[in-house]
């Protein structure tokens, strides 16, 4: 599985419970929408961490990292560099 499929997955089963009809975009933005609130990026850092198995440092949680889901797989992706 890819780690946006991982990613959108989570967010979908997770956050929305299972309403996949309010993710139609990957450059959706979430916190705009709705569905990333603080609790939500709590989860899904905590998600990264164990699942993907990626350090999220308290800096690397900003809006800009987290926004949309194809900035998220940036953002894993970068950290995936960076490891």
């Amino acid at each position: 599985m890819s780690t946006q499929v991982a990613v959108e997955q989570f967010i979908v089963d997770e956050i929305l419970l299972g309403n996949r009809s309010v993710l139609a975009d990957p450059d959706q933005d979430l916190v705009s929408a709705g569905i990333l609130d603080s609790l939500a990026l709590l989860r899904l850092v905590v998600f990264i961490e164990e699942k993907l198995g990626l350090n999220v440092a308290d800096g690397d949680i900003v809006v800009d990292n987290f926004k949309t889901v194809n900035r998220i797989n940036s953002f894993i992706e970068n950290k995936r560099i960076e490891a």
